[in-house]
């Protein structure tokens, strides 16, 4: 979420991935809602393959190449911390690296942040890049000679790839007894480089070596002492001696303290959190700040001696819920952390190998309890064991594995009285950075919605749609969902999911079919969800699901880290777009009301257009029935009917249109139908 707002009592924010017979309504299962809607002309969004940047520091004048697929017609490199815009002189009718310039804001944290190339064709999926405040060194084809290797002035940080079965060296020269930190960051931006570290002495031989650091994914840092004067070698190469277009990295080299991780790796806005070194001392306290101010996304939290070369750098996640964390000791029952009631998220380490935390619920009534686990999510590298216990030691209940998510428990408090939760790592393994954090649900309402990509690409002059999965947490009412931060060019009528509904299509329109291309045309968009009797539903959890790797990319690396951004853009025209009118509709119970289905085509789409329900009919409230059919012209009647007994409130309808013409399948939504049933 990259809104400014704050979340209320009120309000649940969350940032934001056929069968037809003619003149009777089909239905489609949720998953073909997914796959239809989120693919659609996805073949023009530009794809982003490698980052190389210069000066990406706070304050700086950054220069970057984007080098990738469908770069034609570049209009804007968006980072979170400034605006990036194609170099003068480029021929941006080619589909070749565009070059893109332009200034990080002063106040910028250092860290990593997504970025987005926008074309004229729309938005591409994030990458990621670093915020570095070291000034940075270009790497040049030296880096790739063994027997000399790229001479490099300390401090200094370095953007590089690496080709297939070639390492990366690197020349430092050092006097006796200066210290050296050296962090790699690759498999934490998405890159499929696997890196390690190999550092030799003026003698030849080996002085350093580190590969996997736990919980970076596969990323790693070292630091060592020069024992004599020198020059000394640095080795970058990937563990599997591969190497590609994206085997990149961002490599960081001079004084400065190396973090492990913090304690605890998720923490409400303004919180404190412990940053951990190598050895596991705390090497300073910080408060993760942030223009983002995104509940649900990994923010940068970095701190900086006086004597340093650089910042340190690492990221927790941001919260909006009230955190407790464990109370040592707390190894047994009898000495369990209590937690208070108000307590929505616990937090603690398992601090050596076979440790194991204990937790205490007292509660009054029969009351429902879930709890799920973040850890890999958030960069640590714990497999959460969690097992409930009544008073007596008799267990109740275990979960280690909820699959993409980590370890949830859920179950049905009984009576009143004192339950007990066991937490331990599945493996008997522990240290410092053998974090984690619980949700804890205790008869509170909450939501954890989904979308299958992060961004959308919305055709001008008509819409697009992308299918959000709401899992209700303890909560079954009506839902309205309000798009926050649009872009100008971009607008969503609010639309209300159902009693129980899980999965709508959320229906974006750049209505303006003459505009021409601008920064109005993109943006990043969160949405606020809110209950209609006002009663209070935590902040929601936006989880981006990415979509399964095509064939051709099926040993591309994923990262696991959380993330929560939306970004959207405005793509070239569709084969036809979709409206209805009206677009609110009031219903009597036990009468029925006329909505009309209004077509724009281009001139060649002449061909039928099937219109059907986007989402499943069992998600309709009760006793409503819909009509629809076959638009062979330019309109078609679809009929809304309330059964005498139908719920009584407000719901939505989404319509999608689906045509063929030679081998162009496009399938289209309408926005949404806004209906409130009324009593008779």
């Amino acid at each position: 979420m990259c809104s400014s707002e704050k979340p209320t009592a009120m309000a649940v924010y969350s940032t934001l991935n056929f069968s037809f017979r003619s003149f009777v309504l089909s239905t489609l299962t949720a998953l073909i809602l997914a796959i239809s809607l989120a693919s659609v002309a996805r073949s023009q969004d530009p794809v982003i393959d490698r980052i190389d940047a210069t000066d990406l520091r706070p304050g700086q004048a950054a220069s970057v190449v984007v080098s990738g697929k469908q770069l034609v017609g570049a209009m804007g490199l968006w980072t979170a911390v400034g605006v990036l815009r194609p170099k003068e002189g480029q021929d941006l009718t080619k589909d070749q690296p565009v070059v893109f310039e332009g200034n990080i804001a002063a106040d910028a944290i250092p860290g990593i942040y997504p970025t987005r190339m926008v074309t004229n064709h729309g938005c591409s999926e994030a990458a990621f890049v670093v915020i570095d405040d070291l000034p940075s060194i270009a790497v040049t084809p030296e880096s790739e000679d063994h027997k000399t290797g790229q001479l490099l002035t300390l401090p200094c940080c370095i953007n590089g790839q690496l080709n297939p079965v070639r390492s990366r060296f690197f020349r430092v020269t050092l006097t006796a007894g200066q210290a050296v930190s050296i962090e790699i960051l690759a498999r934490r931006l998405g890159s499929d480089l696997d890196p390690v570290l190999i550092v030799s002495g003026p003698d030849g031989r080996e002085v350093a070596y580190r590969d996997d650091m736990p919980g970076a994914e596969g990323d790693t840092q070292l630091q060592f002492t020069a024992a004599t004067d020198g020059e000394y070698r640095i080795e970058v190469r990937d563990v599997r001696y591969s190497g590609g277009v994206r085997h990149f990295f961002h490599l960081r080299l001079g004084k400065f303290s190396l973090v492990s991780t913090t304690s605890p790796r998720v923490a409400q806005a303004g919180q404190n959190v412990s940053l951990i070194g190598t050895t596991g001392e705390v090497v300073s306290e910080a408060s993760p700040q942030s223009a983002l101010e995104a509940f649900g996304s990994l923010i940068p939290v970095t701190f900086r001696t006086a004597d340093a070369d650089a910042s340190s750098m690492t990221d927790v996640l941001l919260t909006g819920t009230a955190t407790q964390p464990e109370t040592e000791p707390n190894d047994d029952r009898p000495t369990a952390t209590t937690v208070a009631p108000e307590t929505q998220m616990l937090t603690g380490t398992l601090q050596k190998e076979g440790d194991i935390d204990w937790f205490k619920f007292t509660v009054t009534e029969a009351t429902p309890l879930l709890v799920t686990a973040r850890t890999r999510e958030v960069g640590s590298p714990t497999d959460i064991l969690l097992q409930l216990y009544n008073a007596d030691g008799g267990k109740l209940a275990e979960n280690d594995d909820a699959g993409p998510r980590d370890a949830e428990l859920s179950f049905q408090l009984p009576e009143a009285g004192d339950f007990f939760l066991k937490v331990s790592e599945i493996a008997g393994r522990g240290g410092v950075e053998w974090t984690y954090a619980l949700d804890v649900y205790r008869n509170r309402p909450a939501l954890r919605v989904t979308a299958p990509a992060d961004r959308i690409n919305v055709f001008r002059g008509g819409s697009t749609a992308i299918p959000l999965t709401v899992r209700r947490i303890q909560y079954d009412g009506p839902l309205k969902v309000e798009a926050v931060g649009l872009p100008a060019a971009i607008q969503m009528a609010p639309f209300w999911l159902g009693a129980k509904q899980s999965t709508a299509p959320v229906v974006l329109t750049a209505a303006d079919p003459a505009a021409t291309n601008s920064d109005a045309d993109w943006g990043p968009v969160s949405f606020r969800i809110t209950a209609p009797d006002g009663s209070m539903i935590l902040p929601a959890e936006l989880q981006l699901v990415p979509p399964p790797p095509k064939k051709t990319d099926a040993e591309a690396f994923r990262s696991a880290r959380v993330r929560a951004d939306i970004f959207v853009a405005v793509q070239p025209a569709a084969q036809f777009s979709l409206t209805a009118d009206p677009a609110t509709v009031t219903l009597a119970q036990g009468s029925t009301a006329t909505v009309t289905i209004k077509s724009t085509r281009t001139a060649e789409w002449t061909v039928p257009i099937e219109i059907a329900l986007a989402t499943p009919a069992d998600q309709l409230p009760p006793g409503i029935t819909i009509t629809g059919g076959s638009m062979a012209a330019g309109e078609l009647a679809v009929t809304i009917a309330a059964a005498a007994d139908a719920a009584v409130g407000p719901f939505s309808v989404f319509f999608q249109g689906k045509s063929k013409k030679d081998k162009a399948e496009p399938v289209l939504p309408v926005p949404a139908i806004n209906v409130e049933v009324t009593p008779k």
